[in-house]
């Protein structure tokens, strides 16, 4: 991993987001208090295998993750083995829950993900709060383009923003450009899905129904 944020400069980097579907009703849902801990369960596989690629993971936000990689390949590598581990996870869920139908009562099935990215030029600062001390801030177009275009498809599901598509697109399977519509005042937004295979099912859940697209 090049990408050094103690300088506080600005770098070129790929911005990938991994955000759990559902959140808002899983709250709801959640009648013995442990949608924090699900959440963390949900989440650490694509930490630990977006580390385990070289990335950094920068910064949380409730329900998904921020994390920037410096390379193509390594992007492509923490998306899938993120992808394996969400499998397993699910695997795992479906078992318990058909010994115990209560368990993960929120979250059926086991979680969902979407993973979103995009490349370009990333701001960095610093922030500080009394709590958590000083704390590295990053903003940039593909930090925000990233975490607009989730709002395309339903389910499992891996996008890619135009920068971040031309440089996987030249070794990996995209489809696209699918089209989205942004925020008041916003032009739609574009994105590609990268073609997971078999690593995962599209759309629900690995024993559910596939249902990827608008």
């Amino acid at each position: 991993m090049t990408i050094s944020l103690r300088n506080c400069r600005p770098f070129d980097a790929f911005a990938m987001i991994i955000d759990l579907n559902g959140f808002t009703k899983m709250v709801a849902k959640d009648e013995v208090g442990t949608v924090a801990q699900d959440t963390r369960d949900a989440l650490a596989g694509g930490i630990g295998a977006v580390e385990e690629n070289g990335g950094l993971v920068v910064g949380f936000m409730g329900d998904a993750f921020l994390a920037v990689l410096d390379d193509d390949e390594s992007v492509v590598r923490a998306a899938l083995s993120t992808a394996k581990d969400l499998d397993r996870t699910c695997e795992w869920i479906s078992d318990a829950q058909s010994e115990n139908p209560d368990d993960w009562s929120h979250m059926p099935g086991g979680p969902s993900l979407k993973i979103l990215i995009e490349y370009g030029r990333i701001d960095v600062s610093t922030i500080n709060s009394k709590f958590l001390g000083e704390q590295f801030l990053l903003a940039g177009v593909p930090i925000n383009y990233a975490s607009r275009i989730g709002s395309f498809g339903k389910g499992n599901r891996c996008l890619l923003g135009p920068a971040a598509a031309e440089r996987i697109g030249r070794s990996y399977k995209i489809e696209g450009p699918y089209t989205t519509k942004g925020k008041t005042g916003e032009p739609p937004y574009t994105c590609y899905r990268f073609d997971m295979g078999d690593v995962w099912k599209e759309g629900k859940r690995r024993r559910g129904k596939e249902t990827f697209g608008g």
